[in-house]
């Protein structure tokens, strides 16, 4: 078959197999970086999306100057060629999806697995429907009928692909906690590969070697797919379910320490008042034998023992109060200062999420603390201003751990900048900067070098459809 692109057939056959590579890799590609936010790119989003953009339309040209040029050759050649082309075009597109993004590798992973599928929905369509119609002529990569399949495919899936990427996948990779699926994980992983290998070595054969077969497997194909899909589904929500999980049941423990201590505290104020008239009766005949200082030190240990900060009320919010207790308590046992400004009450964010934010936050302070022979302090504030929850835990620190991303330049940064050298990697600030943005809010991280401080910073969104879309939204995980 000669091609002449001077003539109007080879003017079409041009645009076909250029509209036609568009069609496959485009939205797939596009797919990739919607469930990503902004911070989630190493460079500005618009330039991701420019050259993803320029990127495929740039290997659809290549593809159709390929068909071209093969095209006076065994039909059998022009067809092995471009199904390498295709190959290469998705391990380069795979390769810069990687590098671009910076979030953990597991979740880019997930994302890749999920556009494998749309990819594969939509092959398994147009094979399908391709020999009910006539027109499919070889050795065309895209004929008319097989291009217009293409089109219609990509017109019905790729909306519902790009919603589902932006507003279901997006949230379940924010809550998202890997080491409570990994196995699951990475057995849906392998399976998912094998249906895709198994979809595409069934389509290339030729219609001697496959025979009707390939009707019989359409229908095993597509409940492969549905299972595959529903199983995905299950396994996002059953992955956000146990680390909610994990974080009530962290919640609960604190309370329970805290009730605890406050168990223990009311039992020593009530053991001192019982002993309060002993106390007293010593006092008085110490200062009636003129014995002065021993009366001054034995009343100066009394009221040590009386001005514990066990029992302070920080604010009026139950969950804020009793987890700055906590931890204040935890951080003057170790002979930390800790100053705290709190005025919060009635909020709409959950116990857990709270005790995600307190906790990560203060454990990471007591943490650098530790470290510091003098000079050991932690200084919060906690209010509400024009509806947002503002929260900043600052204290001293003797270094940090750059994690190259970004430059430590005495600004507010992510989560990403900082790098844990915790055996399990460490999650304390990108699960702060998570639940914060549950609420539409956000957290920011500073280190200043110069004074040797760590400043954490939190604001989240308290307005009333925040406390809606959340409910809705645990009644939906329900």
């Amino acid at each position: 078959m000669n091609i002449d692109v001077n003539t109007g057939a080879g003017i079409g056959f041009f645009l076909r197999n250029f509209a036609g590579f568009l069609i496959q890799i485009g939205p797939a590609a596009a797919l990739l970086l919607i469930p990503f936010s902004r911070e989630d790119f190493r460079i500005p989003a618009k330039w991701v999306y420019a050259g993803c953009g320029a990127f495929a339309v740039i290997t659809s040209l290549g593809f159709t100057l390929i068909k071209i040029i093969t095209m006076p050759a065994s039909p059998a050649q022009p067809t092995l060629i471009a199904n390498m082309y295709m190959l290469v075009v998705i391990a380069v597109i795979t390769v810069l999806y990687f590098l671009v993004t910076r979030v953990e590798k597991v979740k880019k992973v997930i994302v890749l697995i999920l556009v494998v599928f749309y990819a594969a929905t939509q092959f398994l369509l147009v094979n399908m429907a391709s020999p009910m119609i006539a027109g499919a002529e070889q050795p065309d990569s895209y004929p008319p009928v097989t291009l217009a399949l293409y089109a219609v495919t990509a017109a019905v899936l790729f909306p519902a692909a790009a919603f589902m990427m932006h507003s279901a996948v997006k949230d379940y990779l924010a809550e998202i906690d890997m080491k409570y699926i990994r196995r699951e994980f990475l057995f849906i992983v392998f399976v998912t590969l094998l249906y895709f290998g198994v979809l595409i070595l069934c389509s290339s054969a030729s219609d001697s070697v496959l025979g009707n077969y390939w009707w019989m497997l359409t229908l095993p194909f597509l409940l492969t797919a549905a299972v595959l899909v529903i199983f995905y589904w299950t396994l996002f929500k059953e992955s956000v379910r146990r680390r909610r999980d994990n974080e009530q049941q962290k919640a609960l423990e604190i309370q329970k320490l805290q009730y605890r201590k406050i168990t223990q505290e009311m039992e020593n104020t009530r053991r001192m008042r019982h002993d309060m008239r002993h106390h007293l009766t010593g006092l008085y005949e110490m200062l009636e034998q003129e014995r002065t200082e021993e009366a001054k030190s034995y009343l100066s240990e009394l009221i040590g023992t009386a001005s514990r900060r066990g029992n302070e009320t920080y604010c009026r919010n139950t969950e804020v109060n009793a987890l700055l207790q906590y931890y204040a308590g935890q951080a003057e046992s170790e002979k930390i200062r800790c100053r705290i400004q709190a005025d919060c009450g009635e909020l709409t964010v959950s116990a857990a999420d709270l005790t995600v934010l307190f906790g990560n936050a203060m454990e990471n302070a007591i943490h650098a603390c530790r470290e510091m022979t003098e000079n050991r302090w932690i200084n919060v504030a906690v209010g509400i201003v024009g509806g947002t929850l503002a929260i900043q835990i600052k204290n001293p620190c003797r270094s940090v751990h750059p994690s190259g991303k970004y430059r430590l330049d005495g600004s507010f940064l992510p989560a990403a900048a900082f790098r844990s050298l915790r055996p399990d990697g460490g999650y304390g600030l990108k699960s702060i900067e998570h639940t914060a943005r549950k609420y539409g809010g956000d957290a920011g991280f500073q280190y200043n070098e110069k004074e040797q401080t760590f400043t954490t910073r939190i604001r989240l969104n308290l307005h009333p459809e925040m406390l809606y879309r959340g409910k809705r939204q645990e009644e939906s995980d329900s």
